[in-house]
């Protein structure tokens, strides 16, 4: 359950066209109803052919490693084409736990197909134009927050089928992470009016809008959060405030 905090203005927005997002890595520390839980680690890296690769791994840690020792892992590969991302293969693995889970997504652009394969049960669905798997089309929200606009919808293949995600924007606000406080745009998945599973993330601007924290609520209440701990590849100096700082009433220019 861990994976679905995931499977989404210190300074003026940053006006970054994709293919200058770079490359990082980004460790965020896992709290489940506010007890520390685990770790996620998200990390964008460059190939030699000029393709991307976008991982994602979270692992429980400390008691919930025994209850629930679970490994899950994402991986998407992607280009660019038309100026937007173009996923490739998706990846996703759940190893360690009681039950594995397997599930393999081929993007094949010219046929217009997506091929899935879970081990048990391939199959193929009409692929329609744009669409993302859902690692990442948390890296198009962070192109595309530049443009500002109040909603921003994706095409996702998920669950053996095409869903559509809509992003609203709430509101700017100040969010505290290890890293200390920093200014941010939030923002919340919209879903059926009877759902009540929540996700909302919180993407700061001085930040390529990478995602600073992330919050969601499951049906029964439960309440997965991640914040930012460590982050590499994209400059933080003089970004975040430090808390004692704050605490004190220092608060640098």
């Amino acid at each position: 359950m861990l994976r679905k905090i995931l499977t989404l203005l210190l300074l003026m927005p940053l006006c970054i066209a994709a293919q200058e997002l770079p490359d990082f890595s980004a460790n965020y520390q896992v709290m489940l109803n506010g007890i520390q839980a685990g770790s996620l680690q998200q990390r964008l890296t460059s190939n030699i052919d000029g393709s991307r690769k976008f991982t994602s791994a979270t692992q429980a840690q400390g008691l919930f490693a025994f209850f629930k020792p679970d490994v899950v892992e994402e991986i998407s590969t992607w280009t660019m084409a038309d100026n937007k991302i173009q996923p490739q293969h998706y990846l996703y693995q759940r190893s360690g736990g009681k039950k594995d889970k397997y599930l393999k997504l081929d993007f094949d652009w010219q046929a217009q197909q997506l091929h899935i394969d879970d081990k048990n049960y391939p199959w193929q669905l009409a692929l329609e134009p744009h669409t993302l798997d859902k690692l990442v089309y948390q890296l198009a929200l962070m192109i595309d927050l530049t443009k500002q606009k109040d909603q921003y919808n994706y095409r996702i293949a998920e669950g053996g089928k095409i869903k559509t995600y809509t992003i609203d924007v709430m509101d700017e606000e100040t969010v505290t992470t290890p890293l200390g406080k920093i200014k941010t745009i939030k923002l919340k998945r919209l879903r059926d009016e009877t759902s009540k599973r929540q996700t909302v993330l919180w993407c700061a601007p001085a930040l390529n809008y990478l995602p600073v924290k992330l919050e969601h609520t499951e049906k029964d209440g439960t309440i997965f959060t991640a914040n930012l701990r460590h982050l590499k590849g994209i400059p933080t100096d003089n970004i975040f405030t430090p808390i004692n700082e704050v605490k004190s009433g220092f608060i640098p220019n």
